[in-house]
């Protein structure tokens, strides 16, 4: 794999496009104007980083997004992967891996000892590429709106 993993920075209208995109394969519901203020917010004085890989016209072909927070349970931090989708004309080849990789190495430089990944409840194939690179279940994490 020779993609390089870049941060996303700041995001230009095409990127937003191309962000919008990629969310939307995951099944969500967004604007790139929505997005922009998300973006804003979650920024690297907020424990948050966010990451792409290019094709050779600069156009985003993967994202991976992901924070560092403390617990009440430890003294290290806990890394959480909050985003990682590839356009599907460039799954199988890597991607997500190189991506995943580069969390774990930015999760660790941070001082992270647990890593964790956010995977949708109806996502079989995703359960599956974490579990192959050595992330299981742990515990149940309840939701409720608001």
């Amino acid at each position: 794999m020779t993609a390089t993993v870049e941060p996303l920075g700041s995001p230009t209208p095409d990127d937003l496009d191309d962000l919008v995109d990629l969310i939307r394969l995951l099944g969500y519901a967004l604007d790139s104007s929505t997005l922009e203020a998300r973006l804003a917010r979650l920024t690297a004085e907020a424990g948050h980083e966010t990451w792409v890989v290019r094709d050779a016209d600069g156009r985003i072909r993967a994202v991976a997004g992901a924070h560092v927070m403390y617990a009440y349970n430890d003294d290290a931090p806990t890394a959480q992967l909050l985003l990682l989708v590839v356009r599907p004309d460039g799954r199988r080849d890597g991607l997500g891996s190189h991506l995943l990789t580069h969390f774990e190495t930015w999760a660790t430089g941070h001082g992270a000892r647990t890593l964790s990944a956010v995977s949708a409840a109806a996502t079989d194939s995703a359960h599956r590429f974490y579990q192959k690179r050595g992330y299981h279940e742990a515990g149940v994490r309840y939701s409720k709106l608001a």
